[in-house]
């Protein structure tokens, strides 16, 4: 049991890892490299709605606004009172509207 606690604690340790690694990466405009590792994180994690917000701001700032809007609409899916998900997808839809 100990193993199995010890398992999913560097599980978290290793996700919690690879979403600051690509959070560095999209600060640092590594746009590419921050996709990868947010969508790597998500294999680990695919219920996380901050990985789907942090993968939709990595599209908009890629301008791929469809893909962007899709990550946002996951993460307001799994977190509906996620608030920053919820604006960029707002201005999003604005964009399109226009």
């Amino acid at each position: 049991m100990d193993t199995e606690k010890n398992n999913h604690s560097t599980d978290k340790n290793k996700l919690a890892d690879i979403i600051e690694m690509a959070k560095f990466y999209l600060l640092n405009k590594k746009y590419a490299q921050a996709l990868k590792l947010f969508r790597q994180a998500l294999t680990l994690d695919p219920d996380n709605a901050e990985i789907y917000y942090h993968l939709g701001l990595t599209l908009e700032y890629k301008n791929q606004m469809d893909e962007a809007k899709k990550m946002y609409q996951e993460a307001l899916r799994l977190k509906p009172q996620h608030t920053a998900a919820r604006e960029h997808l707002n201005k999003l839809v604005g964009i399109k509207d226009e």
